[in-house]
C-alpha cells in the first residue's frame, strides 16, 4: 500500500526538511491533522499515555536529576540560515494536546512548541503547554512525521513558564542551552505559529528584564525582536550557531493611550488605540538549566 503523502514527502531523505525549500514546501493540513488524529486517538484509547491528573501532579515537581544534559555547546563560524532552520527544525517538535469541550462532544486539540535538549527524549516547552488543565493526552510530532507520546513530566517552573517534558524516543537531534547570550545578540526564532508549521523569524535579544506580573514574581525573561504568534509557545530561540539560548513565552502589545477628539461635544467617541510595538517575551535558557540543578 502507498504511504500517505504526507508522511513519504517526510521520509523521503534525511536532507528532506519541511518547509526548507520549493521542493520540500508544508502541507500545513496535512501535518496538524495528523497529530490532531494521533493526540484524540491516544486520548480515546486512554492507555499508554500520560493522564490528565498525573500529569497535573507531576507539574507540581520543581527538579529534576533523571538527565544529564550535554555539556558542549555550538561554537566556531557563524552559520547560515539555511543550516540554522535545518537544525531547529529537526530538534523542534509539534505539541498537541486532546480535550473536550462543554460546547460539544469532539476532540479539540491545543497546539504549540517545543524542541528537544538530549538525543532520548527529554523535551523543553513552557509551564503553561505541560500544565495545560484540560488536556487528556498529550502527544509530540517531530520533523520527519513520527508521533510519540508525552510519557512524563520531568520538571517545571511557574514563574519562569519553562517545563520539561519526556517522551520514549531515541537518536533525535537536539539543541545544547547556552545561558550566557547578551543583549543585542542575533537571534532566530523557529516555532508553528497559528497552524502553520515550521516558521522561522530573526532578531536580536534587546534585554533581560524581571517580570512583576502575577505569579511572575521578578522571575527573570529575555526579550527580542523577532516575530511569533500563538502556537509558538515552547519555540526555540537560537543564537548565530545553533544553541538554544531562549523560548518563546508570551507577547505584550503596546497601545496608543485612548484620546477624546477636541472639541469635546455630546456625540464625541474616544479615538480606537492604534498598535504601536509588541514586546516579545521569552524564557531564559537558564531557566531551564535550573530545573535540573539542586539549589
Amino acid at each position: 500500500m502507498l504511504l500517505p503523502t504526507l508522511l513519504a514527502a517526510f521520509i523521503a531523505g534525511a536532507s528532506s526538511i519541511p518547509g526548507a525549500n520549493v521542493d520540500s514546501a508544508v502541507d500545513d493540513r496535512q501535518v496538524f491533522q495528523k497529530l490532531e488524529l494521533a493526540t484524540t486517538a491516544l486520548a480515546e484509547k486512554g492507555d499508554g499515555s500520560l493522564k490528565r491528573d498525573v500529569r497535573l501532579e507531576q507539574c507540581k515537581r520543581m527538579r529534576t536529576d533523571a538527565l544529564q544534559l550535554p555539556s558542549k555547546q555550538f561554537a566556531g563560524s557563524p552559520l547560515e540560515g539555511a543550516e540554522i532552520y535545518r537544525r531547529a527544525a529537526q530538534a523542534s517538535v509539534l505539541i498537541g494536546s486532546a480535550y473536550k469541550c462543554d460546547k460539544c462532544t469532539k476532540w479539540h486539540n491545543t497546539l504549540a512548541s517545543g524542541f528537544a535538549i538530549t538525543a532520548d527524549g527529554v523535551i523543553a516547552t513552557n509551564h503553561h503547554v505541560a500544565a495545560g488543565a484540560t488536556g487528556e493526552a498529550m502527544g509530540v510530532l517531530t520533523y520527519d512525521g513520527q508521533f510519540f507520546p508525552v510519557v512524563e513530566v520531568l520538571a517545571t517552573d511557574k514563574a519562569h513558564d519553562v517545563a520539561l517534558i519526556r517522551i520514549d524516543a531515541k537518536n533525535l537531534a537536539f539543541l545544547p542551552l547556552r545561558d550566557d547570550a547578551p543583549a543585542g545578540t542575533p537571534i532566530r526564532c523557529y516555532s508553528h505559529p497559528a497552524n502553520t508549521f515550521g516558521c522561522i523569524s530573526e532578531g536580536i535579544i534587546t534585554r533581560y528584564f524581571k517580570m512583576n506580573e502575577p505569579e511572575r514574581n521578578g522571575a527573570v525573561f529575555l526579550q527580542t525582536t523577532a516575530d511569533y504568534a500563538r502556537g509558538s509557545s515552547g519555540g526555540p530561540i537560537m543564537d548565530a550557531f545553533g544553541n538554544a539560548i531562549g523560548m518563546v513565552a508570551s507577547t505584550s502589545p503596546v497601545f496608543t493611550a485612548p484620546t477624546t477628539p477636541a472639541p469635546v461635544s455630546k456625540d464625541a467617541k474616544p479615538a480606537t488605540p492604534s498598535q504601536q510595538m509588541v514586546r516579545h517575551n521569552c524564557a531564559t535558557a537558564r531557566a531551564l538549566l535550573d530545573l535540573t540543578r539542586t539549589r
